[in-house]
């Protein structure tokens, strides 16, 4: 079987977040299902990149970009669709779209995230995601975000963020420089987000390490002057699991409506980290309030939970084993079969390698 798979975003070296899951996926498929080719934007294409282009279509002065992508975009798919004998499409503008005009008698998976869901309900587009599902496999990452669809998040490498059994913690966080209960947050700076929340409501005992970077940073550490803050910018890689091994709380203050499944939840879950975070999105779906997360609905209530998990160690314990206990759920060796259920094929090809087409 041979296999499109339609993205605007796709890992642009080894160590870049910017559709991760995407080329976890088509390694799966390569594994489980056939050849995998890739259409995805070039990293001159900035829309796709560095913050995700739901936010910056917000500014009009971008729509002349997006349509000029989404033509070549076009054209390349229209080029060669009759190769692929399935479709995998994320985000649904342009990717899903344009699978379902030009391929709409082939199997298509059709993947919605959550950015992509928001923006076209702003636009006024609920009819498309009835259409969409009518003519793919629509899945959805959380049932918060529509009632179209199947549910299925994105999967993550649970070993890969899984502690080490040899781990020295203690020196971990000495060579970090933390001495302190440390709450760590892990995203795009972006309004979203709501770290200016978390700010407000950090506890006066703990400390605080914002890990990622975007156009709120500027504003946020002027919120952040006289507090025990750290901002690190973008980390990638080991920086990123070095921090998760080491951190003793993430918190996710996003705003309610913000979220689709992140998979910094399930990484942290992986990795043995406790939880707070907003009841936004799907993150009540992926967490179990009390035993993996405290999940909250306010700021206030925000602040009550920090206050209550920095000083109370064995609770953080609690979350930190169930938590374990619960992240093999997010697995790609369970993620993927769910995904792939409509494209399954028992004939398929031994491993082969995926062609990245950047446009």
């Amino acid at each position: 079987m041979r296999i499109g798979v339609l993205t605007t975003s796709y890992p642009r070296h080894q160590d870049d977040f910017s559709g991760a899951f995407v080329a976890d996926f088509s390694r799966y498929l390569v594994t489980h299902v056939g050849s995998v080719e890739v259409i995805a934007a070039h990293p001159r294409w900035p829309l796709f990149y560095r913050g995700g282009a739901p936010l910056k279509l917000k500014q009009w002065r971008n729509f002349p970009v997006a349509a000029a992508f989404t033509g070549r975009f076009a054209a390349t798919l229209y080029r060669r669709v009759q190769r692929y004998d399935a479709l995998v499409s994320h985000w649904l503008l342009p990717s899903a779209l344009l699978g379902a005009a030009f391929a709409p008698d082939k199997p298509h998976l059709a993947i919605a995230h959550g950015s992509d869901v928001r923006l076209i309900k702003k636009l006024g587009g609920d009819r498309l995601l009835s259409w969409l599902s009518k003519r793919a496999d629509l899945v959805t990452v959380a049932r918060a975000l529509t009632a179209h669809g199947r549910v299925v998040p994105m999967g993550i490498d649970v070993d890969q963020f899984s502690r080490p059994a040899d781990l020295d913690r203690h020196q971990l966080r000495k060579d970090l420089g933390l001495d302190r209960v440390t709450l760590l947050f892990l995203g795009r700076l972006v309004p979203e987000k709501g770290v200016d929340r978390l700010l407000r409501a950090l506890p006066e005992n703990a400390y605080l390490v914002i890990a990622g970077d975007g156009a709120e940073r500027a504003r946020l550490e002027r919120l952040a002057s006289g507090k025990p803050v750290r901002f690190l910018g973008e980390v990638l890689g080991q920086k990123k699991r070095d921090w998760l091994w080491a951190a003793d709380l993430l918190v996710v203050p996003s705003q309610q409506n913000s979220e689709g499944a992140p998979t910094v939840i399930a990484e942290a879950l992986a990795a043995g980290l406790p939880i707070v975070a907003m009841r936004a999105g799907g993150i009540a779906e992926m967490c179990k309030d009390g035993s993996t997360a405290l999940l909250v609905d306010s700021e206030a209530e925000l602040r009550r939970a920090l206050s209550r998990v920095v000083g109370d160690k064995s609770l953080r314990a609690l979350l930190s084993r169930n938590g374990t206990g619960q992240a093999r759920a997010f697995d790609w060796s369970v993620i993927g079969p769910q995904l792939a259920a409509s494209l399954v094929n028992e004939n398929r090809p031994t491993e082969v390698p995926i062609t990245v087409l950047r446009v």
